[in-house]
């Protein structure tokens, strides 16, 4: 099974991450992450609107180890498929430890 680590922008909006900024553009606020946890940049609006509607939305790929305070889970990229272990050499040789004070990554279901 393929899966990729994932973490949760609007989590990091509601516990208020200082890690976090935000820039308008257009009249449109932009935020992301001083850390690069993940690297792209969310419609704050958008993100905060289908995150009320669907807990959990936005989860996005992430690029560096997770910091301690922050929302994240291994994320099986075809759930519908037999559950097993992540398989790709890439997972397994990434991230290999979990940051000082943060449980391991679970996988997410469902």
């Amino acid at each position: 099974m393929r899966c990729e680590r994932v973490v949760y922008p609007a989590h990091c909006v509601q516990i208020e991450c200082p890690r976090l900024y935000a820039h308008e553009q257009d009249g449109v606020r932009w935020i992301g992450c001083i850390d690069k946890v993940y690297s792209a940049e969310v419609d704050l609006d958008r993100l905060l609107e289908q995150d009320s509607q669907h807990p959990g939305f936005g989860a996005l790929l992430a690029e560096r180890v997770p910091r301690a305070e922050c929302k994240a889970a291994i994320d099986p990229t075809f759930p519908h498929r037999d559950a097993g272990p992540c398989t790709q050499p890439a997972f397994r040789t990434s991230f290999p430890e979990a940051p000082e004070g943060r449980e391991p990554l679970r996988t997410r279901r469902g």
